[in-house]
């Protein structure tokens, strides 16, 4: 599947997973320098629904095996060639999950992976836009 110069939106997701209180980040090995702290996640497959998705490429990732609950947020990535047009476009939803077993490492797609508290992630240089908003809400707004 070619993922520049779509001709329509390509669904995505992203596994916002968390174990007591902290959140599993990757940085994806894909992405050029520097790279940014994000969730692990990728392309939902044909057949697959998001949730699935969402569990296969956080053990692709990380290793880690979760269990799946609800679709937690949806957002459009958008990126425009020099020319304006739409280079690339996905459609994201973020599939809450609860860590089951394993400590996690990078793997397939990630240059690295850790465990962040809020406080940790506050203090990250690198990350996805919507990745504060997400720790928000998963990890509780900051005192």
């Amino acid at each position: 599947m070619n993922r520049d110069y779509p001709t329509t939106p390509l669904p995505a997701v992203l596994a916002a997973v968390t174990r007591d209180t902290r959140l599993a980040l990757v940085q994806r090995s894909k992405e050029e320098p520097p790279r940014r702290w994000g969730l692990p996640g990728g392309l939902i497959e044909l057949g697959e629904s998001p949730t699935q998705a969402a569990l296969r490429e956080l053990h692709e990732e990380t290793g880690i095996i979760a269990t799946a609950g609800a679709v937690i947020d949806v957002f459009d990535m958008i990126r425009r060639d020099a020319d304006g047009r739409v280079r690339q476009h996905f459609l994201i939803l973020v599939v809450q999950c609860q860590w089951r077993h394993g400590e996690g490492a990078a793997a397939s797609d990630a240059a690295a992976f850790g465990w962040f508290d809020r406080a940790a992630i506050a203090r990250l240089e690198h990350v996805h836009d919507a990745l504060p908003g997400l720790a928000d809400c998963l990890l509780g707004h900051a005192p």
